[in-house]
């Protein structure tokens, strides 16, 4: 039985988890090796997830301008000049709107306080409990003080912090076009050294492979990108009819977070969520409905129609495949887990199951 293919490669797996955990208990080991490896890998994760993004657009302008390094360039031009129309007219909107929202939330607290408070009386008044009994348990101290806990660190949080605390952040930032760039200028001539050294009886059956990982990868990185700018469209949208408060921000989080599959929706509608509930029934309820509405057409437009059936992964695996890379590598391992499993996954069926 243990002589099986299955056996074979979860045998080769749990022996390389054994191995990290066990140089992660290496604090001299680790700590370098983590910082150079994050140093590494933060450029060349943001490159390869822009390189499919922009090889369309590469390969679309070389027939017509007959140069490779020039379709690059104009694609680099066309982002540019997209990226700094967007700033240019929305950036503003939204840091004022972002600022506007931290102090909202942070004066916010008051009232939900209030409004729990409403609801453990109301319970008091259906179920006999004794008064010292609350008492004991300090519901509305602890509750004040977790909820002026919060405020604080709401109104007092430095979110350019969350940038400056990623070591050479700038360093980093200026690595990516370079990186980009020769990704997507010299991807197959990488692709064929890699190539060179395959043995020959392999080469047919890692080229197979290697194309369907990158499909794969393509599929998933474009089809993401396009759903969450479909969602933070519908809730902009949706936001502005319902006159909710600080919509542009609060359907710029909305999208940002929806690149992370499954969760990412969730945890970015909490915010308006949250501003709705705090302000009026209709705008919660209103909320309610555009986020509904916006996850109906999404799992059943939008997704089928960029994605079709080459990701059909049941939710319930993205979900622990996600959770495990957010407990792991934190927001990278959320954006990460899931190309990371499809890749694995295809080549654990090519490898065992397909024989």
């Amino acid at each position: 039985m243990f002589e099986q293919p299955f056996f074979k490669f979860s045998y080769k797996i749990i022996m390389i988890l054994l191995i990290i955990l066990l140089l992660g208990q290496i604090p001299y080991f680790i700590t370098p090796l983590t910082s150079v490896l994050s140093f590494i890998l933060l450029p060349l994760l943001f490159s390869s997830f822009l390189y499919y993004l922009m090889r369309p657009l590469v390969r679309f302008l070389e027939p017509i301008v007959k140069n490779k390094s020039l379709s690059i360039i104009i694609s680099f031009l066309v982002i540019v000049a997209i990226l700094t129309i967007v700033f240019y007219f929305g950036g503003s909107i939204i840091y004022n709107q972002g600022k506007e929202l931290s102090q909202n939330l942070s004066g916010s607290y008051s009232y939900l306080y209030n409004y729990i408070l409403e609801i453990i009386e109301s319970i008091k008044q259906y179920i006999d409990l004794d008064n010292s009994f609350l008492e004991e348990l300090q519901i509305q101290e602890k509750l004040f003080s977790y909820l002026n806990n919060l405020a604080q660190k709401i109104s007092n949080y430095n979110y350019m912090g969350i940038f400056s605390s990623i070591t050479n952040f700038g360093l980093i930032i200026l690595l990516i076009p370079f990186i980009l760039f020769y990704l997507l200028k010299d991807d197959q001539k990488l692709f064929n050294n890699i190539l060179h050294i395959i043995p020959e009886n392999k080469k047919e059956e890692f080229e197979e492979v290697a194309s369907e990982i990158d499909q794969l990868l393509s599929t998933f990185i474009s089809s993401q990108v396009v759903v969450a700018f479909f969602l933070g469209l519908v809730m902009f949208f949706g936001f502005l009819i319902i006159q909710l408060p600080n919509a542009a921000v609060l359907a710029f989080i909305a999208m940002i977070t929806s690149l992370i599959p499954i969760i990412g929706p969730f945890f970015g509608s909490l915010p308006a969520i949250f501003v709705a509930a705090t302000n009026s029934l209709f705008l919660f309820i209103g909320v309610a409905l555009i986020i509904l509405i916006a996850q109906y057409l999404e799992g059943n437009l939008i997704r089928p129609l960029v994605q079709g059936r080459r990701l059909e992964i049941h939710p319930l695996v993205v979900l622990f495949v996600v959770l495990s890379g957010v407990y792991l590598f934190g927001f990278i391992g959320a954006l990460t887990s899931v190309p990371l499993y499809v890749v694995l996954r295809l080549l654990f069926l090519k490898k065992y199951i397909a024989k």
